[in-house]
């Protein structure tokens, strides 16, 4: 499926000093999926956003990433570099038209969908200049066990800082709703849900940079110094990718079979 495209997860994670209160540093990651490998990464302060112009793309290229990144500016600038897009969707989402050029809502479509169906719409974003931007949404419904779940970790978050959740919100945790540039030729409705699925190897890969190397714990409060330690720690990251790779090489007994093979015949001839 989808020969010939490089496919990768793009995610942004956050990196907090010793007695912060919010975001003081952002680490913006590219994974191949193919390889499952960092092939870009860029380290901001807290002002770096999540925005998908950020990551290089190339013809060929399908970014997979969260409800942050659907924005226009970040659609035009992977489409014009012949790019590909598939991002989940928020209730509340950029302007979209449908077929009969009517304003398109995904969550309105979305409450008519029944468990075990996909919903595919052609929609198209215009552009200045009333050029036109192709793609499709797809829409499923989520088990109900799963949307309460969803809903009630919206509501404790609400509640633990004074607000409340407002009604949209709560209905689009039943649905999965993406929008994708890949056309319907390339890649079917299922497919590309089933797809957008591999995104949370990118969550694994922060978990990991986490949890095995303590990325989490950053313990300069002073800028450079603060830098400093986060490179590193993504350097070693690379590092250890680039060893993980020579080392799915090996032979697991410490030697190529081959050479003894070849030696033994020598010594019998």
């Amino acid at each position: 499926m989808l020969d010939g495209f490089r496919i990768r997860a793009i995610h942004s994670s956050t990196v907090q000093g010793p007695a912060s209160k919010g975001t003081d540093w952002r680490v913006h990651y590219a994974l191949d999926l193919r390889t499952m490998t960092c092939d870009w990464l860029e380290l901001t302060d807290r002002h770096g956003g999540e925005l998908i112009e950020r990551t290089p793309t190339a013809p060929g290229d399908l970014l997979l990433a969260d409800r942050n990144y659907l924005r226009p500016e970040g659609l035009y600038a992977v489409v014009d570099n012949g790019a590909h897009l598939l991002v989940r969707m928020r209730w509340k989402h950029m302007e979209l038209f449908d077929s009969n050029g009517e304003r398109f809502y995904a969550l309105e479509r979305a409450r008519q969908q029944k468990f075990g169906e996909v919903g595919e719409y052609h929609v198209r974003h215009y552009r200045r200049g009333g050029t036109e931007i192709h793609g499709r949404v797809l829409i499923t419904r989520v088990p109900a066990k799963e949307a309460e779940k969803a809903k009630q970790r919206l509501l404790k978050q609400a509640k633990k800082k004074g607000k409340t959740v407002a009604q949209n919100i709560l209905d689009a945790c039943h649905f999965v709703m993406l929008f994708t540039t890949i056309p319907s030729d390339v890649i079917g409705a299922a497919d590309v849900l089933q797809l957008y699925r591999y995104r949370w190897q990118i969550e694994l890969a922060f978990k990991r940079l986490k949890s095995l190397l303590g990325l989490d714990c950053l313990r300069h409060k002073e800028p450079q110094a603060a830098r400093t330690w986060i490179v590193a720690k993504l350097l070693l990251a690379l590092l250890l990718e680039a060893q993980r790779r020579q080392c799915d090489a090996f032979f697991p007994w410490g030697f190529d079979i081959r050479r003894v093979a070849q030696r033994q015949q020598s010594v019998q001839c």
